[in-house]
């Protein structure tokens, strides 16, 4: 199980990498389609989904603290992530960023008040059973350093420059 001081710094890794990497792209760069298929996101919608996480991280916290454990039935994460991506289908890159930057600071703010014990709760998700320590690492620091580094390989660009 992940420890605060571990999942904070997975926040501010993340929040790090995707603003390094979402705020020196060019506005044709931003449209370059990166997933394949008729729902494929390009660059400006996985900054959309990043920016808009704000409701994923109160439900995921939620289902831990209630002791429901899990999203309600029928729940589907694909269709969630896309409703938060047509939400912020007219934002530019910088009000993306700016959003970006706002709820992960919130994040990292409401990780510093909850308690030890309470990283030890049970999520579960449609892929897997966790906790939800875990859950904040990955999908409030390592998801945001995955999108970014999946754009960085799709559009050639050096993470270090």
């Amino acid at each position: 199980m992940a420890t605060r001081a571990e999942i904070i710094d997975a926040i501010q890794a993340g929040m790090n990498r995707a603003t390094s990497t979402f705020s020196k792209l060019s506005e044709d760069q931003l449209e370059t389609q990166i997933h394949d298929g008729p729902d494929g996101w390009n660059v400006r919608q996985i900054l959309a989904h990043l920016a808009n996480r704000q409701p994923t991280y109160d439900m995921l916290v939620s289902i831990a603290l209630d002791g429901s454990g899990a999203p309600p039935g029928g729940f589907s994460i694909d269709n969630w992530n896309q409703k938060r991506v047509e939400e912020r289908a007219g934002c530019s890159r910088d009000e993306l960023l700016q959003e970006f930057q706002q709820v992960h600071e919130q994040l990292i703010e409401r990780t510093k008040k909850l308690r030890d014990d309470q990283f030890k709760l049970p999520v579960v998700l449609p892929n897997r059973e966790t906790n939800l320590g875990d859950v904040l690492l990955g999908s409030g620091g390592m998801h945001s350093i995955q999108h970014a580094s999946e754009v960085e390989e799709a559009l050639g660009i050096d993470p270090e420059e």
